[in-house]
C-alpha cells in the first residue's frame, strides 16, 4: 500500500512540474504573440486580431483566488494574521505570513500556487489592522516589502 502511495506522490509531483513548465511556456508564447501582432499592425493597420480561443476554465489566478476564498471561508483573517504575528520572533513580510499560513493549513503542493492570492488577501487584512492600531509597519525588507509587527 505504501508503494502505491509513493508512486502516486511521485506522479503528482511530475504532473505539477509539467504544469509549471506549460505555464512558463504560455508566458513566453503570449509575449511572442504580442510582439508579432505589434509588428503586423505597423505594416498592416487594418489587421484585425483573431478572436482568442474561449477558455474552458478560469485562469490560474482566478482559480487560486477562488480556492483561497474557499480555504478562508468560516475563518477570521484578522485572527489568522494577528496569531501569526504574535508567534513571529521578528517583524514579518506579508508573503511570510501567507507562507506560514499555507504551512499550518497543510496545503502541500498547492501552497506555492496559492501563495500570491493569500499574500494579496492578507495584505488587505493588514491594512485594516493598521487603521485599527493593532499592527504597524516595522520597516521594509529589500527596500520595498513591508515588515509587520504587533503594535505595542
Amino acid at each position: 500500500m505504501v508503494e502505491v502511495v509513493d508512486e502516486l506522490k511521485a506522479k503528482l509531483a511530475e504532473i505539477d512540474r509539467k504544469m509549471e513548465e506549460l505555464r512558463r511556456e504560455i508566458v513566453v508564447l503570449e509575449a511572442q504573440k504580442s510582439a508579432f501582432e505589434t509588428v503586423i499592425r505597423v505594416y498592416d493597420p487594418s489587421f484585425a486580431l483573431a478572436a482568442p480561443p474561449s477558455k474552458a476554465r478560469a485562469s490560474s489566478r482566478e482559480t487560486a483566488s477562488g480556492r483561497v476564498t474557499e480555504l478562508l471561508k468560516g475563518r477570521n483573517n484578522r485572527h489568522i494574521v494577528l496569531d501569526i504575528l504574535r508567534r513571529a520572533e521578528r517583524p514579518t513580510t506579508t508573503a511570510e505570513i501567507a507562507e506560514r499560513f499555507a504551512n499550518e493549513a497543510d496545503l502541500g503542493s498547492e501552497a506555492a500556487r496559492l501563495e500570491s492570492a493569500l499574500t494579496s488577501r492578507f495584505s488587505a487584512t493588514l491594512n485594516g489592522l493598521v487603521k485599527q492600531g493593532l499592527v504597524r509597519q516595522a520597516g521594509t525588507a529589500d527596500g520595498r516589502r513591508h515588515l509587520w509587527e504587533i503594535s505595542r
